[in-house]
């Protein structure tokens, strides 16, 4: 029978060692304790090093957060005489720690004192290292969904609540068990308007495999407010493609949805604001086209004068086009880079009249300037009709030279911006007086005839410009001599 019991307790001990765990005896009475297995493997200290630890000393291999606790539970246990197990972090003999699980029971004498405890200690750091990663990545989640301000769910098999979590209540105005208990079911809450589509996509994800459901729709708070969620929803499976419940998550995009209708009406009144414009444009069209006519019909018939003269309608047209297409681009829709504006209109116009003048060049040194709509067409035709005329007068016979158009942007009175005062508090900010931007066009031509006053012409062309000036509220100024130079301020833009 030794024998036997001998033969036992060596299979016992050679598998300990070959699966690393620890086994120990102690005599409860002299606090001696006999140790067995990887002992190298699982210490660090060689068997004869580690003979010499008993129950006192298993105090310091104990991490000092884990053995309060520990030696509580052994207490314990020894007064009760019930098995021991506890986890705790045990300090191998290089300072490092692993984690453990200790396992042990309690012999009892005739006169039921313990007099002898047997366990195992088992290494279990890769367990609990995996626990840990586990529970972090759920406090993870679940700070993503209380941050995130929604609410992550999932339904089993019969969309019957297994989990609800996050801004519940700030959405719903009900307790998250109100909802996992049963007493309020969420199709509840959905508007009626909503519920017939609603209850379509939950259909749509028992029958469709692999089906992923992300809709809208309005629910009813317990204050009887209606909040508008967006809902994303899918099936989860199973190993073996077997679909086991359906896991989601709900947010409330009330806000964006009341953004979302102010757009809608805000480009409702834009599209009648374009509509109207481009009304009053075409009347525009048709008032420089009567103009036009009349100015044909009061001479006899010039097959060439007429050519020109739908030319010249022809480009004014373009300059109001290039109008709308600059508003379209355009972010606010209400303005335009009149510059960029300029460069175009003026391209145009070189390609238009580039027969008769191809040698001549075109300068632009213009500030960047944006303005309304009501103010860039007509300063557009006015342009158009000083470029127009240069083209057609300054260069003829095929002469070079050059057109030149500046723009510049002006502050001027007696507390000039650029002379604000640098303070102890900063950039004090005077006031200016007046504010306004200089277009100017010129030619190096052949000049402007000393006879003709601009403002007094038959020319159509100048007639419009005069005209436009006077709606706008500008002044306009020409300087004769190498040349001609107009010269167009405008103020209160």
């Amino acid at each position: 029978m030794q024998t036997k019991l001998e033969k036992i307790e060596q299979k016992f001990f050679s598998i300990a060692e070959q699966t690393g765990q620890l086994i120990f005896d102690g005599d409860a009475r002299t606090g001696k304790i006999e140790w067995a297995g990887a002992i190298e493997e699982f210490t660090g200290y060689t068997p004869e090093e580690f003979s010499k630890v008993d129950l006192n000393a298993c105090r310091d291999i104990i991490h000092p957060e884990d053995r309060e606790r520990v030696w509580g539970a052994l207490e314990k246990s020894l007064k009760k005489g019930e098995a021991f197990n506890q986890d705790f972090r045990f300090k191998r003999k290089d300072g490092s720690y692993i984690y453990v699980e200790d396992s042990s029971v309690f012999l009892k004498d005739e006169d039921n004192r313990i007099y002898r405890a047997i366990g195992l200690l088992k290494d279990v750091t890769e367990r609990q290292n995996a626990q840990d990663k586990l529970r972090t990545k759920e406090e993870c989640l679940l700070k993503y969904l209380q941050n995130f301000r929604g609410i992550g769910f999932q339904l089993d098999n019969n969309f019957y609540l297994m989990l609800l979590h996050g801004a519940v209540k700030e959405i719903t105005g009900y307790e998250s068990k109100e909802f996992l208990s049963g007493k309020i079911r969420w199709a509840q809450l959905v508007d009626p308007e909503d519920l017939s589509h609603f209850l379509e996509n939950r259909r749509k994800l028992d029958s469709v495999a692999n089906h992923l459901v992300e809709h809208e729709y309005r629910v009813r708070g317990k204050d009887g407010n209606r909040v508008w969620v967006f809902e994303s929803i899918q099936i989860v499976h199973n190993t073996d493609d077997a679909p086991c419940l359906y896991q989601g998550f709900i947010r409330d995009i009330t806000e964006i949805k009341i953004t979302e209708e102010a757009l809608e009406r805000l480009e409702k009144l834009r599209k009648k604001e374009i509509h109207h414009r481009i009304k009053n444009n075409l009347q525009v069209i048709s008032s420089l086209l009567d103009l036009e006519c009349e100015n044909l019909l009061s001479g006899g018939f010039d097959r060439e004068k007429i050519v020109k003269a739908f030319r010249e309608s022809h480009d004014r047209i373009v300059s109001m086009s290039i109008i709308h297409e600059e508003l379209y681009k355009s972010s606010d829709m209400e303005t335009i880079d009149f510059a960029s504006y300029l460069r175009k209109l003026t391209a145009d116009l070189l390609r238009s009249y580039k027969v008769g003048a191809s040698n001549v060049r075109l300068r632009l040194d213009m500030e960047d300037l944006f303005l309304e709509m009501e103010r860039a067409i007509p300063l557009g035709i006015i342009v158009n009709e000083l470029v127009s005329n240069s083209l057609k007068h300054a260069f003829p016979n095929g002469k070079s030279g050059e057109i030149r158009i500046e723009l510049s942007l002006r502050v001027t009175g007696s507390n000039d911006i650029l002379s604000n005062k640098i303070t102890d508090t900063g950039i004090q900010n005077n006031s200016y007086t007046d504010r306004y931007f200089t277009l100017i066009v010129e030619d190096n031509g052949t000049g402007f005839p000393e006879s003709v006053d601009f403002r007094n012409t038959s020319s159509l062309g100048l007639q419009l410009v005069n005209t436009l000036v006077d709606q706008i509220g500008a002044s306009i100024q020409l300087e004769k001599g190498q040349g001609a130079k107009f010269k167009i301020r405008v103020t209160d833009f």
